[in-house]
């Protein structure tokens, strides 16, 4: 028989990893998906048609369900530097985005992107692609690495 043992004694939640993962993957391929979108159809189109605010809560929960396993993983890291470096601008990222898109839910509007303008977009797309990419890579321990 074939056993694992994760040492859990620093109290690290042992999904997490997994889970941050999957949902900052997700989280970041969905950003490039809305960012395109916006490029696509214009920034006034966009929040008009397509990005109302219950279209922005929705997207807010996603991003705090990748947001609250990445800090639950923070001390279970351990790949190199510059995934360390990746890690942290993610979740700066992430953690700076929960706010801005929960602000729909008291303001009931999405016309605050209207500020950002196509050139942000047009960043935000290839970042975001590469973001989901190396949130796959990322490695923890535990037996929480690439797969």
């Amino acid at each position: 028989m074939n056993t694992t043992t994760i040492n859990t004694s620093s109290g690290a939640v042992v999904w997490a990893p997994r889970m941050f993962k999957l949902a900052a993957g997700v989280t970041f391929a969905l950003g490039a998906v809305i960012h395109i979108g916006r490029m696509i159809m214009g920034l006034e189109r966009w929040v008009r048609e397509v990005f109302t605010p219950p279209v922005d809560i929705a997207f807010a929960v996603i991003i705090l369900i990748a947001t609250i396993p990445g800090l639950l993983s923070w001390r279970r890291y351990s790949g190199g530097r510059a995934g360390r470096v990746v890690y942290i601008f993610a979740m700066l990222l992430l953690v700076v985005s929960v706010p801005l898109h929960f602000r729909t839910l008291f303001t009931w509007s999405t016309d605050y992107l209207i500020a950002f303008p196509f050139w942000y977009s047009a960043i935000e797309v290839p970042m975001f692609i590469g973001l989901s990419y190396t949130m796959s890579r990322l490695q923890f321990d535990g037996g929480s690495t690439s797969s």
